[in-house]
């Protein structure tokens, strides 16, 4: 539920009018814990929970679906019309194609930049299956 009210965010954030990114602060960096520990001690801890997992497989269709659940979520999304495609071998990625039953469609592009912005998303959690 929270992923979902983040989505919508997202999207509404980037349908809107952006703003310049030199405005926007630097982000600080984020060293991961098992990182800090290393550091700290000089060596690793293997019993440690936190450290990231293996990303999951998914195929093309299956990460292309996903993508468009979460297009689907936003209110002003077409019920037709949107089409995407997951293409790529390590770092995939994804093409919107907006087909004529979309109806006329403000901003495409910014619609595509969101459908890139949600495969970056996905992308941390998942990679691509080789066929």
């Amino acid at each position: 539920m929270e992923d979902d009210r983040e989505i919508v965010n997202l999207a509404q954030q980037l349908l809107r009018q952006r703003r310049s990114t030199s405005d926007l602060p630097a982000a600080p960096a984020k060293v991961h814990p098992e990182v800090e520990v290393i550091e700290a001690t000089g060596e690793a801890r293997p019993d440690r929970t936190d450290v990231p997992k293996a990303k999951e497989i998914k195929t093309a269709a299956e990460l292309a679906q996903m993508i468009e659940a979460d297009l689907a979520k936003h209110p002003d999304c077409p019920k037709n019309g949107f089409r995407v495609t997951v293409y790529g071998a390590t770092l995939w990625r994804a093409m919107l194609t907006i087909t004529p039953a979309a109806g006329p469609i403000r901003n495409p592009q910014e619609w595509r930049d969101f459908t890139e912005e949600l495969a970056e998303r996905i992308r941390r959690r998942y990679d691509l299956a080789w066929d």
